[in-house]
Formats: structure tokens, C-alpha cells, sequence
């Protein structure tokens, strides 16, 4: 009998600032660029803008001008150092971007604001790409890598978000945020074994985190050892008590032997969260464990009339109607 069990994740996003790379400029021109660079980063972006539209009245517009004009455009949009899809992209974020990727020396900071816009954009594989090339410009950018690494990890690709988190593990390896980024990649890549290491540092260096706590549980629960997973899922429980952490602590209460104590959780669970559908599913395990097994198909059916893609669920009530030898 299978069952369902929810991680979660919460990074703070390291900033993708960095100061603008200085080239070959006439003297004149870098001292009006710096004026530029110092009101963006005071937000007097009216100033930043004449500064900036000076600079490019010439027929030769240098790239760190293109790149400080992007970045005035992304903040004042507030998207600058984007880590999601925005509602919309303003047509000046777009032209500004368009001006600096037809350059063919985009320097290090230009690939950050470039991967800004592309991330704001929606464009998630373009986004990866320029920060790619922010690595190749900057290979000891770890905020970059940082960046990159989560949004691997969300475009599902597993194996290069493992291999970004465990560089970085190298380096800041007493950061809670990269513990917990290696530990969700690795059990996401179905590496739970591994993914043990850095979650059990990472509860003794943020032992309130339930985000934390709760992942430990989840690699916990998949290598079988259920009694340890469901001193976790309580420690994150008690921190944080979402719907899905208590019913992953039903689940976790079920494979441990302890069905009477996870059918009263879950039971109140379902009660309070009647469309949850992890909570029925759970229920039904639990049920099915305790011998209840009409009751268990009926929280198995209730669960998939509430989401009938529900393969999990799906493949419990399966496990159930099929024949035994005893039944």
C-alpha cells in the first residue's frame, strides 16, 4: 500500500546585484556612467534615466550603458532580481533587454539582468541560459548558481539542480538555505540516502525551520525508517501545522505500525479540510491497515472524486480490490 507524502521548500533569494563591469570607456563617459550607476542604486531613477539617455545619444553605445538602462527599466518595474513569472513585462523592460542581448559581448552583469528579464518574462529556459553564461563570465558567482539551481529545480530538472546544490554545499555548506536547497534537489532526483546529510545538518543549525523538519521527514520516510520520520513530522507539525504536514504525519504514524493513532488525526483532518485530497488518501491507508477495509475504500473513492487524476490514490484503491491468497 503506497501513500502520499508533501515537501516544502522556502529559499530567501539571494540578490543578483552586482556592480556594473567597467570597459573600455572614455574617461568622460565612465564618470557619467558611475553618476548613473550611483542614483540607480539611491533609486533617484529620474536622474538615472537623463544620465543614461546622454550617454546613449552617440552612434557607439557601450554595453554596460545597455545593461544600466536595462536595470533601471527592471527596477522600476520591480523586477529587478525576479524569481517568477510576472503578470506582465512593460514594453521599455523589453526593448532595453532586446538592445543588450543583440550585443555579442554581454558581460557578466548584463547575463544577470538578462536572466531577470527572461524570468519575469516566463521564459525559464532562456533565463537558465543567461545565467549559464553569467557562470562561464563568473564561475565563483554563487548567487548565480544559487539562482540557477532553484530554477532547475523547478523546471524539474533534477540532476543538474543536485549537482548546482552540492557545489555549493562545498562552499557554504553551514547555510540553511543551501542545505535545504541540496536536500529538496536530492530527494527530488529520488536520492533520499543522500539527501539525509544535509537535512539532519540542517535541523541542527535551524532546528525551528518546519520547512526543514519536514523535508528530514519525507527523505526519512522514503529510506523506511518510519519511526524517526514521525518524530520529525511532529517537530514540524508543531512548528508549522499545515493540512498536508499532518497528513503526511498520518502517513508517517500508518507505516510505523500506529494506524489507531493516525485514523483519529486524519479523521479530524478531513473533517476540518473535507477537499483535501492527501488527507482521504492517507485515511485510506490508514484505514486498510487497521483491517477497515470498507471504510478505506471509502476514503480512497472520496479522495479520487475529488481529484480523479489522482494516481496515488488510484493505485491504493487498486492495492485494494486486488485478490490475496487470505481474502
Amino acid at each position: 500500500m503506497r501513500g502520499r507524502a508533501s515537501v516544502w521548500l522556502l529559499f530567501g533569494l539571494w540578490s543578483a546585484a552586482v556592480p556594473a563591469a567597467a570597459q573600455r570607456m572614455p574617461a568622460d563617459r565612465a564618470a557619467r556612467l558611475a553618476e548613473a550607476e550611483r542614483a540607480l542604486a539611491e533609486e533617484r531613477y529620474d536622474e538615472a534615466q537623463a544620465t543614461l539617455d546622454v550617454l546613449a545619444a552617440g552612434l557607439e553605445v557601450e554595453e554596460p550603458v545597455l545593461a544600466a538602462r536595462l536595470e533601471l527599466e527592471l527596477r522600476r518595474a520591480g523586477l529587478f532580481g525576479a524569481t517568477g513569472a510576472a503578470a506582465t513585462v512593460p514594453a521599455a523592460v523589453e526593448s532595453a533587454a532586446a538592445a543588450l542581448e543583440r550585443r555579442t559581448d554581454v558581460g557578466h552583469r548584463g547575463c544577470l539582468l538578462l536572466a531577470d528579464e527572461a524570468t519575469a518574462a516566463g521564459r525559464t529556459e532562456a533565463a537558465a541560459g543567461w545565467l549559464r553564461r553569467a557562470l562561464e563570465r563568473r564561475p565563483d558567482d554563487d548567487r548565480a548558481r544559487l539562482r540557477l539551481a532553484l530554477l532547475e529545480l523547478g523546471r524539474g530538472r533534477t540532476d543538474e539542480a543536485a549537482r548546482l546544490a552540492l557545489e555549493l554545499l562545498e562552499r557554504h555548506g553551514g547555510c540553511p538555505g543551501i542545505l535545504q536547497l541540496a536536500g529538496q534537489a536530492l530527494l527530488a532526483e529520488g536520492r533520499a540516502e543522500a539527501a539525509l546529510d544535509p537535512l539532519q545538518r540542517l535541523a541542527r543549525v535551524a532546528p525551528e525551520l518546519a520547512e526543514g523538519r519536514a523535508l528530514l521527514a519525507t527523505a526519512l520516510l522514503v529510506e523506511r525508517r518510519f519511526d524517526e520520520a514521525v518524530v520529525q513530522y511532529e517537530r514540524a507539525v508543531a512548528l508549522e501545522p499545515t493540512p498536508a504536514r499532518r497528513a503526511a504525519l498520518g502517513l508517517a504514524l500508518t507505516l510505523a505500525g500506529r494506524a489507531g493513532e493516525a485514523i483519529p488525526l486524519l479523521e479530524r483532518l478531513t473533517a476540518e479540510q473535507p477537499e483535501h485530497v492527501g488527507a482521504w488518501n492517507n485515511l485510506g491507508v490508514a484505514y486498510a491497515v487497521a483491517g477497515r477495509i470498507e471504510e478505506a475504500r471509502a476514503a480512497l473513492r472520496r479522495a479520487l472524486e475529488l481529484d480523479p487524476g489522482d494516481a496515488q490514490a488510484r493505485a491504493n484503491l487498486a492495492d485494494l480490490d486486488a485478490p490475496t491468497p487470505n481474502r
